[in-house]
């Protein structure tokens, strides 16, 4: 995402950090569980710096990034990995041509475009028939705006039904740019309205040694339905 320049070494330390790495291991291990990455295309919608797609290229896809940001692509490309990187808005994926992907996958992304809906339906478009989309996202029943840890394991969940939000402070990622926050019905019914069929979801749990046990990302694995809306 565009708004990620100026940011990109802050998200590199972040990624460094461990902070999407429950999301990559997902999506790996649920590729390798479907299908044989070897000689598959696969387009990662929003990869940032690239962790992602390297390790799908690493293990044998032919693959693209494609993110909106200048700096994030800069940091991606500057590592040779045999990856196609493409500077595109996710919400359209306008330089992808129909129907050329046997996979989509989405790390921890959709919170931060307007319009959700169009990311399902561009990836829709550039997916090859009986093609599959896997996305993981924020869990947005625990990790709605403000919401915060107790100590105890458990959270408080503020202003669910906030669309946009800031957190507190000053100088982060999330204090200056913000996220977009959607009911989970909502991800789940627009994607299934994209014209995706549900395969499965999965609540992840953290990889870090919080005290918080409740789930951080929520994801889910769709399959492109052909006759959908035809």
């Amino acid at each position: 995402m565009a708004q990620y320049d100026g940011f990109a070494e802050q998200y590199r330390d972040m990624v460094r950090k461990g902070g999407p790495e429950a999301s990559f291991r997902y999506i790996m291990t649920q590729l390798t569980r479907l299908d044989d990455m070897r000689g598959k295309t696969i387009c990662d919608v929003g990869c940032g710096q690239g962790e992602l797609s390297r390790r799908l290229a690493f293990a044998g896809a032919r693959v693209t990034g494609v993110d909106l940001s200048a700096d994030q692509l800069a940091i991606a490309s500057s590592d040779i990995a045999g990856v196609r990187w493409v500077q595109d808005d996710a919400m359209s994926l306008g330089s992808l041509p129909d129907e050329s992907f046997d996979y989509v996958v989405s790390s921890v992304m959709l919170m931060d475009v307007p319009d959700h809906r169009q990311v399902f339906r561009a990836s829709h478009r550039i997916m090859k028939p009986n093609g599959m989309m896997i996305w993981v996202i924020m869990h947005p029943c625990f990790q709605s705006p403000y919401s915060h840890p107790l100590g105890d394991g458990s959270r408080k969940v503020l202003d669910y039904r906030e669309q946009f939000w800031k957190s507190h402070g000053t100088g982060t990622i999330r204090s200056t740019l913000g996220a977009h926050h959607r009911s989970l019905s909502a991800y789940i019914n627009d994607f299934l309205n994209a014209g995706f069929s549900l395969i499965r979801t999965d609540e992840l749990e953290r990889l870090d040694q919080s005290v918080d046990v409740l789930p951080a990302h929520f994801a889910a694995i769709g399959r492109k339905v052909e006759s959908f809306g035809k």
